[in-house]
């Protein structure tokens, strides 16, 4: 179970009724930044004890909400006014709703257009956590400019072997001056100046000079 003094970053509202166990394909992939939050009205022997076991050993924080109110898409709405009152306190947080029920586009819009992070999916499993994603796609930038920029640099040694250091000096530079200390244990000082002028565009954003 997730520490309440670890921030969360995600949230999983689970439509139980809606998507069942399948709706649960892929906590394996959740973390301690995240919490899964599981609304029902039929009991959960639904559940299989080897799923159960999967979520007791997941980091993931997860509660159980129960839905006792007689009204038709009265787990919709509860679901709808627990991630309204989650988003005052989380601003930053993602707010997934686990559901096939088209009922939620209009308000997920409406949750959009008001600056809080929310999406549907069927499944945990289809989810990506934002910053994975951005990684992902920085890493693909850093990567493809290297490629495109550094054919016609003369590389002494292994080529291949020294791009894909090159790439993870700049992936783990969080400043300017990181990036050309990360580069002094590749490159020679003689060509670490030309390297870092060639990669001035992939790091123009980074605090520093």
């Amino acid at each position: 179970m997730g520490s309440d003094k670890v921030k969360i970053k995600r949230f999983y509202f689970i439509d139980m009724e809606n998507v069942h166990r399948d709706g649960l394909n892929g906590i394996e992939q959740l973390t301690q930044k995240d919490c899964v939050r599981i609304y029902y009205s039929n009991p959960l022997e639904t559940i299989p004890i080897d799923l159960h076991a999967q979520m007791m050993a997941s980091p993931a924080r997860y509660e159980y909400i129960r839905v006792e109110v007689p009204i038709k898409n009265a787990a919709d709405c509860m679901i709808l006014f627990d991630l309204r009152d989650l988003a005052r306190d989380h601003k930053k947080a993602e707010f997934i709703i686990i559901s096939n029920d088209n009922d939620f586009d209009r308000p997920i819009s409406e949750f959009k257009h008001r600056g809080i992070n929310t999406l549907k999916r069927q499944t945990i499993a289809e989810c990506e956590p934002e910053e994975k994603a951005a990684d992902e796609k920085r890493e693909a930038e850093v990567r493809k400019f290297i490629k495109d920029h550094f054919g016609d640099i003369a590389i002494t040694g292994d080529r291949d072997e020294i791009l894909e250091k090159t790439v993870a000096a700049v992936l783990r530079g969080k400043t300017k001056s990181q990036v050309n200390y990360n580069l002094l244990k590749i490159y020679d000082n003689q060509s670490v100046k030309l390297i870092y002028n060639e990669l001035k565009p992939l790091i123009k954003d980074l605090p520093g000079k």
